[in-house]
């Protein structure tokens, strides 16, 4: 990884750090564009190839199909494509919890003040069960629930949703199902039909390391008619003319297509999801867990320490949360990257601090945090730290994936 050797970079549930062969492929691209002129008939197949390319790739890695896959700039444009194209009515009802990100609620709050939708929002504990996370969604669940929308990972405290559940409640009622899959892909393995969900966004810069402005939406085939694009670009007809008239596309997902992409953004894209097609996701999902473990077991031995995310089972991810006493998280935060270059997240929310544990971390960065933590947590009531000794840290691997929990 190029640029994380003196540092601990625990943050890549917000942006992983691109590998070398994601940079390359970038690079080589742009050239390839700058080079050969960007409209000439060479340049425009090839692009034309990555982008078919690209929703082979996500096809694969959301084991669907390709015309299920649209290419969008980040999961939040794929929760807005799903949300502003729904034919919506007053009173229908939108459900959703409490521990979401602001690119879940916003979106949501828009519909209840533009469309007279009713949101029931169901209170979620941080580390809740599966079965408490899915009798409370069946709870509020009713005949005028039109849509069901969730993160499959909350970015908040890590726990992993009950998806296939949650959907199947959703169903008999006959309402859609939408997940923020902004913390999937490259994070755990991936299924839409045993998930059995309607609608999945993500993104390409997390857990992938892929570069930001790349993403996909899933939606399911028989569902796109029902979405209307609320915003018209050129694959929404191919027939028309200039008095107007026009023949609406409505069955192919590339009616919510638009003009002009960064090819070499998704060349990168392509090359992340590449990588991650190639291994064993179930390892590579397997060592963010033991990395989680192993920070979750050093916390809990820490005075004045609580850990918000689920300890074990199913419900765990690569994401841990918790807070210190009496210590707000962004000067938590900022501390720990001015004293000890150990990069986390602050979860305003709940005033709380998140670390991500991804597949290139190492035991003696978690080691590291552990101990930063510790005496930070001993001097709450003071400002100065001391930074810690580091000597001796291991050098990272600079070709991603050569080693996932012994697995080359």
């Amino acid at each position: 990884m190029p640029n994380i050797d003196d540092m601990t970079y625990l943050n890549t549930g917000w942006s992983g750090p691109s590998p070398k062969y994601v940079v390359d492929a970038i690079k080589s691209r742009l050239e390839f564009e700058s080079f050969n002129c960007p409209t000439s008939p060479e340049v425009l197949e090839s692009a034309k190839q990555i982008t078919i390319e690209s929703k082979a790739l996500v096809s694969d890695l959301f084991k669907c199909q390709s015309d299920e896959v649209l290419l969008t700039d980040n999961t939040t444009d794929g929760i807005n494509v799903v949300l502003n194209g729904l034919p919506w009515k007053p009173g229908d009802e939108v459900v959703l919890c409490d521990l979401e990100h602001p690119s879940v609620l916003l979106p949501a709050y828009n519909l209840q003040s533009s469309k007279g939708v009713r949101l029931r929002i169901v209170s979620l504990n941080g580390n809740a069960s599966h079965k408490n996370v899915r009798e409370a969604f069946s709870s509020v669940i009713t005949g005028r629930t039109r849509l069901v929308m969730f993160s499959h990972i909350q970015y908040s405290t890590g726990l992993r949703m009950p998806v296939s559940a949650i959907a199947s409640v959703a169903h008999k009622v006959g309402a859609r199902v939408l997940v923020d899959g902004a913390q999937g892909p490259g994070h755990v393995e991936l299924d839409m039909n045993a998930l059995g969900v309607d609608f999945y966004s993500s993104p390409g810069q997390k857990w992938l390391l892929g570069p930001d402005q790349t993403g996909a939406l899933f939606i399911r085939r028989n569902i796109i008619p029902e979405i209307h694009p609320s915003r018209i670009g050129f694959g929404f007809s191919s027939n028309f003319n200039l008095q107007g008239r026009f023949d609406a596309v409505t069955h192919s997902i590339d009616k919510f297509s638009m003009s002009t992409t960064s090819s070499p953004l998704r060349a990168g894209y392509n090359a992340a999801v590449k990588k991650i097609l190639k291994q064993d996701i179930s390892k590579i999902e397997q060592r963010h867990l033991e990395l989680a473990t192993r920070i979750k077991t050093g916390l809990t031995s820490i005075t004045g320490i609580q850990v918000l995310s689920p300890y074990e089972g199913s419900e765990c991810s690569g994401l841990t949360t918790f807070s210190i006493d009496g210590m707000e998280s962004n000067y938590v935060t900022h501390k720990l990257w001015k004293n000890y270059k150990i990069l986390v997240r602050s979860i305003e929310s709940h005033q709380a601090i998140r670390a991500s544990t991804a597949f290139f971390n190492t035991e003696e960065e978690i080691d590291i945090l552990i101990e930063a933590i510790k005496r930070l947590a001993k001097k709450r009531k003071k400002v100065a730290l001391t930074p810690i000794a580091v000597k001796g840290r291991k050098k990272k691997q600079t070709v991603g994936f050569r080693k996932v929990g012994g697995a080359q």
